[in-house]
């Protein structure tokens, strides 16, 4: 029986080495790493001279969205020509712990380098962001030329990049609206300062948000909102609503709809007797049902009368 279990642990163990096979080694150091450094400080510079001595004559790149054709050398040095002219602080540099590594294939005799690194700079003609990760894959030959290039990064905000040199309408300004009918209304209830038939105008998952009381991204559900406002007008009487102006409705492409307007508030402080007038702005912004699914304020409660 001992006899059995020895031979059926040898066979296990030469089943296993038989799974592992070596196929070439990983280097945190090695002369092709220089080589990407060097064409990474050349293509932020624009220095094209020195991208075009550091790659090879049939040299091709590709991004994420090239499923066929790769790019070509010319394509590669227009973009870094006009990145570093219009990038301002253009950079692409490692992150955190993170560092190249050089993977040499003893199958295919190839190497390949991997860097991960992180792209910064803004937009000097639009002002957009250029912030996002960078992984790419440079594949070096063995006289140190680099032979192809493959890039992941964040192609929704090139696009995005790209875009805001067009002019696009994304949708349509209405001065007159059945929506605007809706907010006039739900400015109206307030007056009442009867809390059922303003939260009548809300539904269950409306979400509040308060610009200069609410920490950002946190918002206030209906009954906390309205705690809030019971608290208020313990101390405080509102008088008067007006608008200031006239509300906007922006009907997006695809996004639903909000309703932008300014009003002028008076209330009485119900202690002292005094009397303000503060400025109040808000959006309301509608699901496809024509609810409120959420309403963003803005006022100072330091106007307040004391």
């Amino acid at each position: 029986m001992k006899t059995k279990l020895t031979l059926a642990a040898l066979i296990l163990c030469m089943v296993l080495s038989a799974q592992k096979k070596k196929n070439g080694t990983i280097y945190i150091e090695h002369p092709a790493m220089e080589v990407v450094d060097e064409f990474n400080t050349a293509f932020v510079t624009g220095d094209l001279e020195k991208i075009k001595s550091l790659v090879s004559d049939d040299f091709k790149w590709r991004n994420s969205t090239m499923r066929e054709k790769p790019g070509t050398l010319k394509q590669l040095l227009g973009r870094s020509n006009y990145l570093s002219k219009n990038i301002e602080n253009f950079e692409i540099k490692h992150y955190g712990g993170s560092y190249p590594d050089a993977f040499e294939y003893k199958k295919d005799n190839v190497l390949d380098v991997m860097t991960y690194t992180w792209m910064t700079g803004y937009d000097k003609n639009t002002g957009v962001s250029l912030n996002m990760p960078r992984y790419a894959s440079f594949r070096v030959a063995e006289n140190g030329k680099i032979l192809s290039m493959n890039i992941m990064d964040d192609q929704v905000l090139w696009n995005k990049a790209y875009d805001a040199y067009d002019t696009t309408r994304n949708g349509v300004i209405f001065k007159d609206h059945p929506l605007v009918s809706k907010v006039r209304l739900l400015m109206q209830s307030y007056l009442t300062k009867d809390v059922d038939t303003i939260k009548s105008h809300y539904t269950e998952s409306t979400a509040f948000y308060d610009v200069m009381n609410s920490d950002l991204n946190e918002y206030k559900t209906l009954e906390e909102e309205f705690a809030d406002f019971s608290a208020y007008m313990e101390v405080f009487d509102l008088l008067e609503i007006n608008e200031s102006g006239y509300p906007d409705v922006l009907d997006y492409e695809g996004d639903g709809s909000v309703v932008i307007s300014w009003w002028n508030m008076k209330f009485k402080n119900k202690k002292s007797g005094n009397i303000t007038t503060i400025k109040q702005h808000i959006q309301h912004a509608f699901n496809e049902k024509g609810n409120i699914s959420r309403e963003d304020y803005y006022f100072n409660p330091a106007q307040l009368p004391d």
